[in-house]
């Protein structure tokens, strides 16, 4: 087997089975374990690394809010962020993991986890673009050439051509948000644990956690309804 084939059917796997990226939150709690005694509680910190991660869901907001409900097979999408970046949504996962890992004050596991992504999306990437250009042909190599595929450039871009809708976000991303929480808290009363050897957590989590909760779960009532 060619080596570019090989890729290819690693990338195909990596599409279908995209649960994987889970796995560098995984890899911080099980490395961390020995560690967390040793881990500095500062809040300003853990507010810092939310707002990486709401950057990454920042950028899903904005991609996913001007694509339609069913994506066309027949249309390549050029405008608005995918003007500036072939991958947002990619981009957008990799913050969202980062400020997670992060939240493990070691560099080790920072550096290990988004190497994990980067190897990861970008067998997912080398698989789709082979289904792209066999779908749209020489207009995605032209777009190819002019955004790039990871990091974004403003000088590219160009206005959506839709309407911002807030029932697409809300209805496509409000499992993300409540992971994204889960993750988090999660980190949160692990550390906590280790501390004082107790299960707590402190009022800012737990506040954040019922909010995100209610409106993950009013939203699942709007989807059995089909409302969103």
């Amino acid at each position: 087997m060619l080596l570019n084939e090989l890729f290819l059917e690693v990338g195909d796997f990596c599409h279908n089975n995209k649960s994987l990226q889970y796995l560098p939150y995984i890899l911080v709690i099980l490395i961390e374990l020995e560690n967390f005694k040793n881990v500095n509680e500062s809040i300003p910190f853990e507010i810092f690394c939310l707002l990486i991660s709401l950057l990454g869901i920042i950028i899903r907001i904005y991609t996913i809010a001007y694509r339609p409900q069913k994506m066309q097979s027949d249309k390549l999408n050029t405008n608005g962020i995918y003007s500036i970046v072939r991958n947002p949504l990619y981009l957008g996962n990799f913050f969202i993991f980062f400020g997670i890992t992060l939240m493990s004050q070691s560099w080790e596991i920072v550096i290990t986890n988004s190497l994990l992504m980067i190897i990861f999306y970008s067998l997912v990437v080398l698989y789709e673009e082979k289904n792209m250009l066999d779908r749209f042909g020489a207009e995605y190599s032209e777009w190819a050439q002019r955004v790039n595929c990871f990091i974004p450039s403003f000088k590219t871009y160009h206005k959506p051509d839709r309407k911002f809708s807030l029932k697409n976000v809300i209805s496509h991303e409000h499992d993300i948000w409540f992971l994204v929480t889960l993750c988090f808290v999660g980190l949160e009363v692990i550390r906590g644990y280790f501390e004082v050897n107790k299960f707590f957590l402190i009022s800012m989590w737990a506040v954040l956690l019922s909010i995100v909760f209610v409106f993950w779960i009013a939203c699942k009532f709007l989807k059995y309804k089909k409302i969103l």
